[in-house]
């Protein structure tokens, strides 16, 4: 470029002074003049050529450098915006990931503390369910344990205890008719049942093979008669006799007496030694183990209420009984 400036302004000085010169007439007829004139004319041609090729490539080089510097920036401005569009979304994804792992956190932790074993699921879970079913169990195996205990005293009807058979059992051991027994854990089954039998009294005498017809007749409907009176009180008897009786004798139980199992059940609900313990551990139950202690409490709200109405069924016939007595005069 610095070789092309002074070029253009020569030529520019040279137009300037052929102007005039064009502009009148000289005649020079010198050839070396003339030589020396188109030489010069000739060299400023080529200059002036020379010059405007240099221009139009320079120019199309700076195109080219302005093109590609537009081609850069373009790419740049893409690169960036890539960029930008990948971090937003890697953003936004990691954003998303992290609540999501936040909230099934959240929900697993709510979980456990609704349904886990130590605030979800009731006061000394385990344990509670073992002293539930213990329970229901003993309770339930108390009109079986009745049954088989009244139909095992030598004068429940239908039976045929010789009566000097009977007389001798119970004077074997005229201690054994104390009604204490029946509240006593620690008392023998059999001592239960002789203070049941010994309550009862003799069985009553059946007709033999020898009696006339009528006598014999007259004989069994009185026994049947005294065996049907006395059938109610024997049936209450045992079915005391089985609220203190375990079923230890079952194979795979070990639960205690119905009387141990409530005594137990009171122990923890109804004010006993474990009471405190189970009132302050319902503060750290939720909503759902709160419901499961309800729910239990509800459970043995129940079974006490059944025990209770078959209690004052047979109350209620032990009164029948003796209102039909007193209504049919002497036996």
């Amino acid at each position: 470029m610095k070789q092309v400036l002074p070029a253009v302004s020569a030529a520019a000085l040279a137009a300037c002074l052929a102007a005039p010169a064009a502009a009148q007439t000289c005649f020079v007829a010198d050839p070396i003049w003339i030589a020396g004139h188109n030489s010069a004319t000739a060299t400023l041609t080529t200059r002036v050529a020379t010059m405007g090729t240099n221009i139009a490539t320079q120019r199309s080089l700076t195109l080219e450098l302005l093109l590609s510097a537009m081609k850069v920036q373009t790419a740049q401005t893409s690169t960036n915006g890539e960029r930008e569009v990948n971090l937003a979304s890697n953003t936004q994804q990691a954003v998303a990931s992290t609540l999501s792992q936040v909230s099934q956190r959240r929900a697993l932790v709510d979980a456990r503390e609704q349904y886990g074993i130590d605030t979800g699921q009731g006061i000394n879970a385990c344990g509670s369910i073992d002293l539930m079913n213990a329970t229901s169990r003993s309770m339930g195996n108390v009109a079986k344990s009745g049954r088989e205990t009244y139909r095992s005293l030598d004068v429940a009807p239908g039976k045929n205890t010789p009566v000097q058979e009977a007389a001798r059992n119970r004077l074997q051991d005229p201690t054994k008719t104390d009604a204490a027994v029946f509240f006593d854990p620690s008392a023998s089954d059999d001592d239960r049942k002789a203070v049941i039998e010994a309550m009862a009294g003799l069985p009553m005498p059946k007709p033999t093979a020898a009696m006339p017809g009528a006598e014999a007749d007259v004989m069994m409907l009185r026994a049947r008669r005294v065996e049907a009176l006395r059938s109610p009180a024997l049936v209450s008897l045992s079915a005391v006799r089985a609220m203190s009786s375990t079923d230890d004798h079952q194979t795979g139980t070990s639960a205690g007496s119905p009387l141990a199992q409530l005594d137990a059940l009171i122990s923890q609900y109804g004010g006993g030694p474990q009471f405190e313990a189970w009132s302050a551990g319902l503060a750290g139950q939720s909503e759902h183990g709160l419901l499961i202690e309800l729910t239990r409490m509800r459970s043995m709200s129940l079974s006490l209420r059944q025990q209770l109405i078959e209690q004052q069924a047979r109350t209620s016939a032990v009164f029948g009984t003796i209102l039909a007595t007193q209504a049919g005069g002497n036996l």
